[in-house]
């Protein structure tokens, strides 16, 4: 299974107002129809624009916009999770081992952070939130995220418009993650 591209406001604390959020991807037209609604999560099939927003590192991706089966999850779609009443962790398979923020060690058993509240550092007795470690874009971290799915860790950046965009519609700034894709709906 692929990974997915997450966008979320730098701090991840804050929230965004989805519909603020739903209306800049559909200006930019990056979502389609709405494929899936439940609790904290819509899926949306990709627009015409998400080509143009999502920007992949090979000269030559082949993306696939269309289910080729019936549970398909590897083809460009997305979703919007969230919002989360505390800071979320995504993790994947590929998840490299977060940093300490103050003396730089990596941590090793990162798996275990993310149901945790806090963690302390082996090295220098540090103590941070789970989404205070560097993780140096391998895992996202938030109360609400933008899912941009099928991509893998490193693939493919958002554009600057999509996030000048969304910094002009919500009020906030946002980077984004790679981390594995959310399970279904």
């Amino acid at each position: 299974m692929n990974g997915s591209l997450y966008l979320s406001p730098k701090a991840p604390t804050d929230t965004p107002e989805p519909q603020a959020v739903s209306t800049c991807l559909s200006t930019l037209h990056l979502r389609g129809p709405l494929l899936i609604e439940a609790p904290d999560k819509c899926v949306f099939s990709a627009g015409e624009g998400f080509a143009r927003h999502v920007i992949y590192a090979g000269c030559s991706p082949h993306l696939r916009f269309e289910p080729a089966a019936p549970h398909d999850r590897d083809y460009c779609h997305l979703a919007l999770l969230g919002p989360y009443p505390t800071p979320v962790l995504i993790t994947g398979e590929n998840t490299v081992k977060p940093r300490c923020p103050r003396c730089r060690a990596r941590l090793a058993g990162w798996q275990a952070l993310v149901h945790a509240q806090q963690t302390t550092c082996p090295e220098c007795g540090n103590q941070a939130a789970p989404w205070e470690l560097d993780w140096r874009q391998h895992a996202a971290v938030g109360r609400f995220f933008i899912e941009l799915r099928n991509v893998f860790p490193g693939e493919a950046s958002p554009s600057d418009l999509l996030l000048a965009s969304l910094r002009e519609q919500t009020g906030k700034d946002w980077g984004y993650a790679w981390a594995g894709m959310s399970p279904e709906p």
